[in-house]
């Protein structure tokens, strides 16, 4: 359990942001499909991004035999869902026989749809359950691509497992995505970084066509950009401060990373920022007003952030685009609405897509406690409300080593008291 507390209701630091996660994950990806070493520089030290490294150390040391009595080769994720996605494409294109396993939760959240297209292409993938839920058991081949079709709601990380490989498929891959995009940000970014390594990527009119171009890269080394999602907290603490001094370091004001958005939306919190070449300096000037109501679909990582905010600010917010905060984590939706209750808000789910919370008169209790539900973000985002409160609790604090293991440390470093128990 963490205890929190910040008796001065300021927050002043320079802050090392973590590396980008998202970034990471797709570079090592790249990297392994290139064969070959460049150096990733600031690569984010997460639980997710070390899982797949360890995961593709044990790829690169398996035998490649895809003979009926040839041993499976078991690779754990533990909890890193886009590890698990990845991993599972990667795993049908590569020669050999894997069990890709992970922990209970990840095993209960959605694969099946990424395993159904790998084998539209010819990939040789069951399931452990007749759900099409993990441990999956994958027999490698080399692919030779074509065309799949995927509903455009399902996981980015879906399409964008399918894109990162896909530059080696004999015959390519074009994939065809109907409906309304989720998280099309996070696709974008996975074809700028393709892009960046040479890779023909076409994405237009929900039409992805990928080339069978393989990677290129002539420099030896790729600076990983700090994460814009981590940086969100460090926004809101901001908002809520008096007189803050923060600033992040790493971060781009031209940003490939789709959460960058919040340094214009935080313009409306009186946060704005002042970009120099090695970070962001936040400053904070008249309030304009706050975010009543946005579509999150393409940023369903900041959800958790607002809501919070909004409810230390004694304000609502209606969060709409929020389909995909069902399968996070945990039921992001459900842990909103019970924990925001702890400080006096009352929530309206209105449909699978969208909900209100509303906290206009917050309790000041000398002290709250916030369930994670295993969640990172729900940490993070709770801990805001150290700055309305005189005291909080956050069951097990370690669950942010999932995207940012140093928070705690830096929230230290920023003048709050961080309690460990």
């Amino acid at each position: 359990m963490i205890i929190l507390s910040n008796k001065k209701k300021t927050v002043k630091g320079i802050i090392h942001l973590p590396a980008s996660k998202s970034i990471s994950n797709r570079l090592l990806l790249i990297q392994y499909m290139m064969k070959r070493s460049f150096e990733i520089r600031h690569l984010s030290s997460c639980d997710d991004t070390r899982h797949l490294v360890r995961a593709l150390n044990a790829l690169k040391q398996s035998t490649g035999s895809i003979a009926e009595d040839a041993p499976y080769t078991r690779i754990d994720v533990g909890e890193a869902g886009t590890s698990y996605r990845f991993l599972t494409a990667l795993l049908s294109h590569v020669p050999g026989k894997f069990e890709l396993v992970g922990s209970e939760r990840l095993m209960e959240r959605p694969i099946w749809p990424l395993a159904e297209s790998l084998i539209s292409l010819g990939a040789d993938i069951k399931a452990a359950t007749s759900q099409g839920n993990g441990p999956l058991y994958i027999h490698g081949k080399k692919l030779k691509g074509g065309q799949v079709k995927l509903k455009a709601h399902i996981s980015s990380q879906f399409i964008s497992a399918l894109m990162l490989i896909a530059p080696y498929f004999t015959d390519g891959l074009t994939i065809e995505l109907e409906g309304e995009i989720i998280s099309k940000s996070y696709i974008e970014l996975s074809v700028k970084l393709m892009q960046e390594f040479g890779a023909q990527v076409q994405f237009e009119n929900n039409i992805i066509i990928i080339k069978p171009v393989p990677y290129q890269y002539s420099f030896p080394y790729y600076e990983v950009e700090s994460d814009w999602t981590a940086a969100s907290y460090w926004y809101a603490f901001a908002a809520l401060s008096k007189a803050p001094e923060i600033t992040l370091k790493g971060l781009r004001q031209n940003s490939i990373q789709g959460d960058s958005i919040i340094a214009q939306l935080f313009t409306l919190y009186g946060v704005s920022s002042s970009f120099a070449s090695d970070g962001v300096r936040l400053i904070k000037k008249q309030n304009r007003g706050f975010l009543a109501g946005y579509d999150f679909k393409n940023e369903p990582d900041l959800v958790q952030t607002f809501v919070f905010l909004n409810c230390c600010l004694s304000r609502y917010i209606q969060i709409n685009g929020a389909s995909t905060l069902h399968e996070k984590e945990s039921n992001r939706i459900h842990a909103l609405i019970q924990e925001t209750a702890n400080i006096g808000s009352s929530s309206t789910l209105y449909d699978y897509d969208s909900f209100f919370v509303s906290c206009t008169n917050a309790r000041l209790k000398p002290d709250v406690f916030f369930k994670t539900y295993k969640d990172h973000r729900m940490a993070m985002a709770a801990s805001l409300c150290a700055l309305i409160f005189d005291e909080i609790k956050i069951e097990k604090g370690d669950v942010v080593s999932k995207s940012y293991p140093e928070f705690w440390d830096h929230l230290t470093q920023a003048g709050f008291r961080v309690e460990q128990k």
